[in-house]
Formats: C-alpha cells, structure tokens, sequence
C-alpha cells in the first residue's frame, strides 16, 4: 500500500472512536446557534445546520494520543476522551487563526468567521476550549484520578504553549532580523507542543513510565516540527487544489515562515534584496509566487526539506529506541512519514 494510502487508512481507523467522543460532548447543545458554528467548522454540518460529511480535518492529533496509548502497551479506547479533548484544542486554534491570518477558505469552505462574523467565530472558539476540557473529563472512571489530573494539567499547559506561539508568530510578521532559533522557538510552541502532548498524554493513559512517556514526547515534538516546515514548503510551493486554499499567502501577509527566513539571512545577496523589498512594497498573488520560484532555484526549497527530513529521521529513532508495543509503533512510524513528507 502507497505511504499516503497507508496513513489514511490508520486515520479512518481512530477517526471513529474519536468522533464519537466529540459527538458526546455536543449532545443536548443543538438550541443554540453558536453549535452550529461549531457543527460546521467540525466538519459535521452544513452552513445552514444540516448534517454533513465534509473535510473536518484528518484527527491527526488524536490518532497520535491513541496509538502511543497502544504502543504504551493501553487500549486506544481508554484514550478516546483525551483524543477528542486534544482534537477540540486543535479546532478551536483553528478558528481563532483563520481571524488572526485573514484566511478565507479552510479545507475547501468557507472559513466561520467569513460566514458568521469574526464575533461569532471567536465566540465559537473560546466555547470549542471549554469543550475540549469537558471532553477530557469523559477520562473520570476509566483512569485514575492521578492520571486525569496529569491529563488537565498537559493538556491546558499545551493550549498556553500554542498561544505564545501564536503570538510569536504575529509578532515576527514584518521582521528582518529572525534567525533559524527564532523560527525553531516559534513553531515549538505554536504547532509541536499540542503533538508532543497528544503523544505524552497517551503514553500516560496506556501506562507507561517516565522514560517511556517522554521518549513519545519527543518523538511528537520533533515530527509536529518537521511538519510545521512541510507546512511552509507547501504554503509556498504547494497545489492549491490539493490544499484546499490558496497557495502564496503567507508571502502576501508577510509571514516568517522557513523559507522567507533562510532567504533573508542566506548567502545570496540578490536574493535577500529582491525579497526583502518586494515583502516592504507588497506583493499580490503573482508576485509571491514568482518569489517561491526564485527561492525554490536558489536553494531554498531543499534547504527546508533537508531539515524536515533529518527532523523526521531524529524522532523516528526516538522511537526506535523506546520500549514499546507493535503494531501500534509501527503505525506511529507510517504517520509520522505521511505528516513530514505530505502534498497537503
């Protein structure tokens, strides 16, 4: 089976379990509008309310707390509630980022706030977190109480590391003078630190030992890296019918992402002049991506690659080197792949 085949079907696997768990803490809240807001960014409904299947995300996070629960040697059904308390976390980052970032299109929709307002949307995603945390409390009677507070305690100090780092990554917007360690700060927090607590907190739920818990810790803050720089890459040079959005906008908003930084601080002058003074003037769609072309013939393209790949292969000897459960380890190796190398 292709690796990308591969992966999908270990997400559909979990998707299910975790799903259901969602569906339970949305119970009995259908009176108010503000669930179909929430109903609709999910993925389980329509604008106008009615259900539906659509692009509501892969459940990556989640299936990562599983399968380290299984390879910890748990059952991943004992993980569920934490898969769907991390998998609201992710949700409701989502929708305050696509008001932070403008963006308009998600998964191929219409982004909340573009359809509801941005009040509404910030609304909706302040009530996803508190969703999140009684989502987390569906653990009470299936783990000890110990672990359900240790649970808590990863899991909402995951959502402050995630918001330093969205502010970070705001800030850095317009800045010149960032280095590699700024942008490696950055995305620790912003995009690593809630994979890295998906992997913990299922490690802990399938009882494993300190060693072990925070050897699958690593292992998802190193792959959450690697794929926050394949994210780059395809925001860059991605497809945008693969990506469901367009292509180029993180050069539009003057965003810091790896790419325009290994430009600005490389070696080639030419090319740190040209970008620098096409990011001061602004540039439209056109612009940005004759500027991914020109960074792609520089270099720049397999300078991000390189990293991603020596990420990837890091973290995937962490893994190896863990005392742990097949086939669920194994698994862990095929999406760690899948995310680090995807096309969208």
């Amino acid at each position: 089976m292709p690796p990308e085949a591969s992966a999908q079907s270990i997400l559909e696997r979990y998707r299910p379990i975790v799903d259901a768990q969602v569906h339970r803490v949305l119970e009995g809240r259908a009176e108010v509008a503000l669930y179909d807001v929430i109903r609709y960014h999910l993925g389980f409904a329509d604008a106008g309310g009615k259900p539906a299947d659509a692009a509501g995300g892969k459940r990556v996070r989640s299936a990562f707390c599983l399968l380290a629960c299984e390879a910890a040697g748990g059952d991943a059904a004992s993980a569920a509630a934490a898969g769907a308390a991390i998998e609201l976390v992710h949700s409701f980052t989502l929708l305050h980022d696509d008001i932070a970032d403008h963006d308009e299109t998600r998964r191929g929709r219409a982004t909340a706030w573009k359809l509801w307002g941005i009040g509404q949307a910030i609304t909706a995603g302040d009530a996803v977190y508190a969703l999140a945390n009684l989502a987390a409390g569906g653990l009470e009677g299936q783990s000890s109480p110990e672990i359900t507070l240790s649970v808590l305690r990863e899991l909402n100090q995951a959502v402050l590391d995630v918001c330093e780092g969205q502010q970070l990554d705001i800030s850095y917007e317009g800045q010149y003078d960032l280095s590699q360690a700024d942008y490696l700060r950055m995305v620790g927090l912003k995009t690593a630190a809630l994979l890295r607590s998906a992997c913990a907190i299922g490690a802990m739920i399938g009882g494993a030992g300190v060693e072990t818990a925070e050897a699958l810790g690593s292992f998802g803050f190193g792959i959450g890296i690697a794929y926050q720089i394949q994210d780059d890459m395809l925001g860059a040079w991605g497809d945008p019918e693969k990506m469901g959005k367009p292509v180029g906008s993180d050069l539009r908003r003057n965003k810091r992402t790896l790419p325009v930084i290994l430009a600005l601080t490389g070696e080639d002058a030419d090319l740190r002049s040209r970008l620098r003074t096409s990011l001061e003037r602004g540039v439209n769609a056109e612009q940005a991506a004759e500027l991914a072309a020109a960074m792609a013939e520089k270099g720049i393209r397999l300078q991000c690659a390189t990293m991603a790949r020596g990420l990837l292969e890091d973290a995937l000897g962490r893994l190896d080197r863990a005392d742990l459960k097949m086939p669920a380890a194994a698994d862990l190796r095929t999406l760690a792949s899948y995310l680090a190398e995807r096309t969208r």
